[in-house]
């Protein structure tokens, strides 16, 4: 079954906004020159206000098909739709020199929104992370209702096992593929690739799976994650 933005809001709290662009660095260019511009970027968010969008750039870890060297991603998430949209305007209507200074250090081949609720919030603001992100569908029967009891669950164990992972989930919009079939993408971030061990441990040796079988199993169904270096270029203020 597929979930808009809309029937989830049915159960679950105010939504913020995310925006993603898919890129490739362009020949001879490194993440040092796409730096440059975001500085540049930064400074030019700030005469423009844009104090509550938050970016990290993205670098694949764990990937199938990916090219290493050169794939990279943005990622921005904004608290409501109203100051994703503000940025969205400033950018068209006065980020075209800024624009161009990044089109000849990537080139972006995807641009897509959703909109996202933060179910495990972070235990401090914005950082550097890494996060992995899954495709889930809502099996045959179940609500959001059940999504939501089911990841209440879900948090309660993370907490009992000192997880420190924030969690969130991603309702697709314009801009994703048309043959997607997916309710929503799900992203875990966490502070270092050594949480990321602590957690994997526990998930595979420690009965986390298991937990998961029997907390989720009968409510989504996700495939396998992709892992991003997910470098924060910008911290927005809370709204």
């Amino acid at each position: 079954m597929a979930m808009s933005p809309a029937q989830a809001q049915q159960d679950m709290p105010q939504l913020g906004a995310i925006e993603s662009w898919g890129c490739q660095m362009n020949e001879g260019k490194s993440m040092s020159d796409l730096m440059k511009v975001v500085d540049d970027w930064n400074e030019w968010s700030d005469e423009n206000g844009l104090d509550a969008y938050t970016a990290w750039v993205l670098n694949p870890i764990f990937k199938a098909n990916a090219d290493f060297a050169r794939e990279a991603g943005w990622f921005g998430y904004t608290p409501n739709f109203t100051e994703m949209g503000k940025g969205l305007h400033a950018w068209m209507t006065k980020g075209q020199k800024l624009n161009e200074r990044f089109n000849k250090v990537w080139t972006c081949g995807w641009h897509s929104e959703a909109a996202t609720m933060l179910v495990r919030p972070p235990t401090d603001g914005p950082s550097s992370a890494v996060v992995s992100f899954s495709d889930c569908t809502l099996n045959e029967g179940a609500t959001p209702s059940d999504l939501m009891a089911a990841t209440a669950k879900w948090n309660a164990y993370l907490d009992e096992q000192e997880v420190v992972a924030a969690i969130a989930y991603h309702f697709p919009g314009h801009g994703n593929p048309t043959d997607m079939t997916a309710d929503m993408k799900i992203s875990v971030w966490r502070p270092s690739l050594e949480t990321y061990g602590r957690d994997a441990d526990l998930y595979v040796n420690g009965g986390g799976r298991q937990m998961d079988d029997a907390i989720f199993g009968d409510v989504m169904s996700c495939d396998s994650p992709r892992m991003y270096a997910a470098t924060l270029v910008r911290g927005g203020q809370a709204q």
